[in-house]
């Protein structure tokens, strides 16, 4: 049952959510200042780079596949509390890392606690948007877009005046005190109870859970090559000069961020299938401008529709997950899986670059749309199974 004694819309309920999702985007937006430091600091070659990173990742995934559990027994707001202080309190660690198996241990924990903290945040995002019967989530993950620009940004600005780890301490500071702000209205999240008492649940995700897991896998790598492989396809394939190579993710991530913020408009007049596959229909077109084109300028265009074409599915699918019974466990599987894809993505597509051209790596995350809006049905049929639980109870 929704706690009544809170308001179920607007401001106080929307703000706390929000203040979360904008605090874990912002440290990964002062994560990412913190690498090229790192690398000096400590003389890391390219493989021991590229190790630290995939410590990020993978610390990301495990404790995702677990973060499900934890919320049946203790409540998203008790798992947000305590991987959101560990989090903030993780990364002034960082620049004090004496030596490269160090720094690995401590960005694995910090990635397990950014991990455990995305799941936790989207499954409270999916009880706001339940408590409230209107969509909030695409507003939610424009916070985190905006959180990880702001951040990376303030610490930027910060490296002007001082060091690394002077940086990393202000911003986590800083960054503290707007998460424990956010708590003052934060629901509590309800546990898993059976019917003895005991505080468990079934962790099996349901196969539709397991399908928008997949889309999700595919979003991800989709906006992973843009990530990736946007800059380097517009200066060697292209030509560009390497300035306006770097326009090229600006424009997608700017365009993504700002679509955010009108998803959740969008969304009380679209339903989330129809949102899903005109979206795919935009990033389609807007992988392929660059590769057919061969102009740079239609190319920043593409990856500008590419991020309005995504900027509002993997909303959707969150709110899809949370829709179903047990959305803990189906937050989590989605989480675990579209991670576990932008983690894939960059090895796999290099394959294919090496094997065809950098054009092709657009061909195929352009072919992955075709997939997602295929199986954008699945949106629709996770909320149908939430109400048919309903009513059956």
């Amino acid at each position: 049952m929704p706690d009544t004694t809170r308001p179920l819309t607007g401001w106080p309920v929307w703000h706390p959510t929000a203040a979360i999702f904008f605090v874990n985007g912002a440290l990964y937006g002062v994560w990412a200042t913190q690498i090229p430091l790192a690398q000096i600091r400590l003389g890391l070659d390219p493989i021991v780079l590229s190790t630290a990173l995939l410590m990020l990742g993978a610390g990301a995934v495990i404790a995702m596949t677990g973060s499900g559990w934890i919320i049946q027994r203790l409540g998203t707001a008790a798992l947000i509390r305590m991987s959101g202080l560990i989090f903030c309190a993780l990364m002034p660690l960082i620049p004090l890392a004496p030596d490269a198996p160090l720094l690995c241990a401590i960005v694995f924990f910090f990635g397990a606690s950014g991990g455990c903290m995305d799941v936790a945040m989207n499954a409270d995002a999916a009880r706001v948007e339940k408590e409230a019967a209107r969509p909030y989530m695409s507003s939610f993950h424009g916070m985190w877009s905006l959180g990880g620009f702001v951040g990376a940004g303030l610490a930027t600005l910060l490296l002007k005046w001082t060091d690394g780890s002077v940086q990393a301490l202000v911003m986590a500071t800083f960054l503290f005190i707007i998460f424990a702000w956010g708590q003052r209205g934060l629901g509590a999240g309800g546990v898993t109870v059976t019917a003895g008492g005991h505080r468990s649940g079934s962790l099996r995700p349901a196969y539709l859970a397991i399908l928008i897991g997949l889309m999700a896998a595919l979003t991800f790598s989709g906006e992973g090559v843009v990530l990736d492989w946007a800059a380097i396809f517009l200066r060697e394939h292209i030509g560009a000069d390497p300035a306006l190579a770097n326009v090229g993710y600006q424009a997608f991530a700017g365009s993504m961020a700002t679509m955010r913020f009108f998803g959740d408009a969008i969304r009380r007049h679209i339903d989330g299938v129809t949102l899903v596959r005109w979206g795919c229909v935009l990033a389609f077109v807007g992988l392929l401008l660059g590769p057919l084109s061969g102009n740079a300028y239609i190319g920043i265009l593409g990856y500008a529709l590419t991020g309005i074409g995504f900027s509002n599915v993997v909303p959707v699918l969150f709110s899809a997950a949370g829709a179903m019974p047990r959305p803990e466990v189906q937050i989590a599987a989605v989480s675990t899986m579209g991670y576990a894809g932008l983690l894939a993505a960059p090895p796999l597509l290099g394959v294919v670059a090496h094997a065809t051209s950098l054009a092709g790596i657009f061909y195929v995350a352009a072919a992955a749309t075709i997939i997602i809006a295929a199986l954008a049905w699945t949106c629709a049929q996770g909320a149908s199974a939430a109400r048919r639980v309903t009513e059956a109870g």
